[in-house]
């Protein structure tokens, strides 16, 4: 098939656009900045520059192309843009450019679902798009993933300088999922006739365990202090009240993660540990 992948740059899009040529299939890469597909340049068959948050500047981006891969969005990124922006707008323009050029399905990356993140304006302006998905005349499917590996190299990093901070006693439990293990759905996703998919990692660990399979990877003892749980609840009210949506838009949903229980169904086959000991290896 011949691919279109929004977003191909990031952490997701890069593993998605190498799992593509892994399985043969053709690649137009979408990029902000052409020097940042540098390190998967050779997985790439066709690169098409644009912001995706241009309407105008994405005309042709989608013609001669099969499906539509969209891993657009501003997790744990802060600019000028808010998640109104990009996770709603830039899908919404990529979603019409993809109808225009004929194209035969759309495979969206979202988030997870759990009830203490639906109320947050990311991860509602995500939910606005997968909407205008459903309501399109497309053949579509939402994939939603629990929290990456990367989004807990934080644990690694701290583990390095030689303490790990963990919000409430440590108990709260998430699967996260290897992006690795996101992509191959994702190129699966390509030919399966299926609303929506959600996806975790093969483990269910609380915060404390992860914090000690960062000291394990580094072969160092343990050092974890643990944050109450309202100083973060009081902050985030803080800071929606004091700065505007595109700073602490991409604040809330990360410290939300890190403060509740979030869990999805097990699909993935990689291990954080196993993740951690490759990082501690290579650096």
């Amino acid at each position: 098939m011949r691919v279109l992948v929004a977003g191909s740059t990031g952490y997701l899009g890069s593993h998605i656009v190498k799992e593509l040529k892994a399985r043969g299939h053709y690649v137009r890469a979408l990029v902000r900045d052409p020097a940042r597909l540098e390190p998967i340049r050779a997985a790439v068959d066709e690169m098409f520059t644009a912001d995706a948050t241009d309407r105008e500047a994405l005309a042709g981006c989608c013609d001669g192309v099969d499906v539509v891969v969209s891993a657009v969005g501003l997790v744990g990124k802060a600019g000028k843009q808010t998640c109104w922006d990009v996770d709603f707008g830039a899908n919404r323009n990529l979603l019409e450019e993809a109808g225009r050029a004929g194209v035969g399905k759309f495979v969206y990356i979202s988030v997870v679902r759990a009830p203490a993140l639906e109320k947050l304006q990311l991860v509602r302006a995500k939910r606005a798009f997968e909407e205008e998905l459903r309501n399109s005349r497309m053949a579509h499917t939402i994939l939603l993933p629990n929290g990456y590996f990367s989004d807990f190299d934080e644990y690694l990093d701290m583990a390095r300088k030689g303490r790990v901070y963990v919000f409430g006693d440590g108990s709260l439990r998430i699967n996260p999922i290897a992006g690795a293990d996101v992509a191959a759905a994702t190129v699966d996703a390509l030919t399966l006739d299926a609303d929506e998919i959600e996806l975790g990692g093969p483990e269910v660990l609380t915060h404390e365990q992860i914090a000690r399979d960062a000291f394990d990877a580094l072969n160092v003892p343990p050092r974890i202090t643990h944050i109450p749980v309202w100083i973060v609840t009081f902050g985030l009210v803080l800071m929606r009240l004091l700065t505007p949506l595109r700073m602490h838009g991409v604040i809330e949903f990360p410290m939300t993660v890190l403060t509740h229980d979030v869990i999805s169904p097990p699909v993935g086959e990689r291990r954080l540990a196993d993740h951690y000991r490759q990082e501690a290896k290579a650096n």
